[in-house]
């Protein structure tokens, strides 16, 4: 029997940990790189839902339909859970698992059911069914002129040309105070911290009531970043953000030019 040369046999060895090291790096890589999924959501009819949220299970992370009803996320595993949602439907909870796209069917609340929000006449979205709206303690108006005069669009996100629309959820609490600020839907990097900070940094509410008792409510507030164009001309994905702002009531509006 023909014997093995023991430097053959160490090199095959050496071949055989380079080779298992260099897929488990790039095994490592793509996980860090997240998986891409893409989908669409309609509803029991099998008609588009725009401007539908799509959330990944446990964080703040998302995006929304387009006015295709389609939409596109990075998750960051095959266990991940999709929790889709938009008013007046029922919400659902998809795992991911090995599939890269998604048909998802959201259901119309029974009209027997309660509705889960209300838009007050100043545009923001309440969470909850109460008889009086919270509102700043200074007034609408006076709201209105601290967010046009405090809110700015980060020049790093203007230099990457990030605009879109952030949709920021808070708490007013019984005593007025703001508490549990997030961001529902973000665009990335500096423009989600501007919409959390414009927030935090704002003046106390008057607290919604309930059968004349002050109560816990939730509001949503849409702010959109918007890159001017000398055309004037909205580009697509412009209109897209726009018509997922404008489900959410009136919504903030930062302008900018492109950072030099």
């Amino acid at each position: 029997m023909k014997q093995t040369n023991p430097k053959n046999t160490a090199f095959l060895i050496l071949i055989l940990f380079i080779s298992m090291f260099i897929q488990n790096e790039s095994f490592a890589q793509k996980s860090n790189e997240g998986i891409k999924i893409s989908g669409s959501v309609v509803d029991q009819n099998g008609k588009i839902v725009k401007g539908a949220a799509i959330l990944i299970k446990g964080t703040t992370s998302g995006t929304a339909t387009d006015l295709e009803g389609n939409f596109n996320l990075t998750v960051p595993s095959e266990s991940s859970v999709l929790v889709v949602s938009f008013v007046d439907m029922k919400s659902e909870e998809v795992p991911v698992g090995k599939k890269k796209n998604f048909q998802i069917t959201l259901e119309t609340e029974a009209k027997t059911r309660e509705p889960q929000y209300q838009v007050s006449e100043d545009g923001y979205m309440v969470h909850n069914q109460i008889d009086q709206f919270p509102i700043p303690t200074n007034g609408v108006d006076e709201w209105k002129k601290y967010m046009a005069k405090n809110l700015t669009y980060p020049k790093s996100a203007r230099n990457a040309k990030t605009q879109g629309t952030v949709i920021v959820g808070f708490k007013v609490l019984e005593d007025g105070s703001v508490a549990n600020i997030e961001v529902i839907r973000g665009i990335g990097g500096e423009c989600d911290q501007e919409a959390v900070r414009i927030i935090a940094e704002g003046p106390k509410w008057n607290p919604g009531k309930k059968d004349e008792q002050a109560v816990v409510t939730q509001i949503s507030l849409p702010i959109r970043f918007v890159i001017a164009k000398d055309s004037g001309i909205a580009t697509l994905n412009q209109r897209e953000e726009k018509a997922i702002a404008d489900r959410f009531g009136k919504h903030v509006v930062v302008v900018g030019y492109q950072a030099d």
